[in-house]
């Protein structure tokens, strides 16, 4: 007793040869690490969530924290101590107003306040609210407990 004819038997190692060179397909793109465009949306897709939950979870934190970590600091910035390149990470401050501050400071010596940053010419008290949490001035960079804010 058969059980299939010449032409089944034929149909059915076809069907069992192209779902063994599927198989082969795909382990090879594993084995080299080349994403189907299937895959490449799912990550790009699982990104985007990350990018907008991280976005809300901003919103709804502390706001100077948020502020520190999408400009990709550790901390605030001592101006008493910060290089130019280091200042230019704040927002509003670019290479002259950096080496003004540093200059200024080189100068006149250390600033006691925050607000002594307005004896720089190009800062003002807009400025300096828009700094707010983002810069800090400690008198005496040697004294852990000399922070000013």
């Amino acid at each position: 007793m058969k059980i299939f004819t010449p032409s089944e038997k034929r149909i059915l190692w076809s069907l069992a040869a192209i779902l063994f060179l599927g198989l082969l397909i795909r382990e090879g793109r594993n084995f080299l690490n080349q994403p189907t465009e299937d895959e490449k949306a799912a990550r790009e897709a699982a990104r985007r969530s990350f990018r907008e939950g991280t976005e809300k979870y901003l919103a709804l934190s502390d706001s100077q924290s948020a502020a520190l970590w999408t400009l990709g600091l550790q901390s605030r910035v001592d101006v008493n101590r910060a290089r130019v390149e280091e200042l230019q990470v704040i927002p509003g401050i670019g290479p002259v107003l950096a080496k003004k501050i540093v200059v200024y400071r080189e100068k006149n010596g250390y600033f006691q306040t925050i607000d002594d940053l307005t004896k720089v010419k190009g800062i003002g008290p807009k400025l300096i609210q828009r700094w707010e949490g983002l810069i800090v001035v400690q008198t005496d960079p040697l004294k852990e407990g000399a922070i000013v804010e």
